[in-house]
């Protein structure tokens, strides 16, 4: 299993900066938490990912 999470690991850093942030917007989204129930507990307690970089926080009637 470790194996199987490394290649997930090395998948990751092989994205350019802006396939990681769209990986990384969708944190707290609805999409984002269908996406952590397929993916299950066991592979969701491997990803640690940080807040998009670069992005301009949103704010007003916009941001819900």
């Amino acid at each position: 299993m470790e194996e199987f999470f490394e290649q997930i690991r090395d998948r990751f850093r092989s994205l350019d900066d802006e396939e990681k942030n769209l990986i990384r917007a969708l944190v707290g989204t609805p999409e984002g938490r269908v996406l952590a129930k397929v993916l299950g507990p066991e592979l969701m307690a491997q990803i640690r990912l940080r807040t998009p970089t670069g992005s301009t926080p949103r704010r007003g009637l916009g941001a819900r």
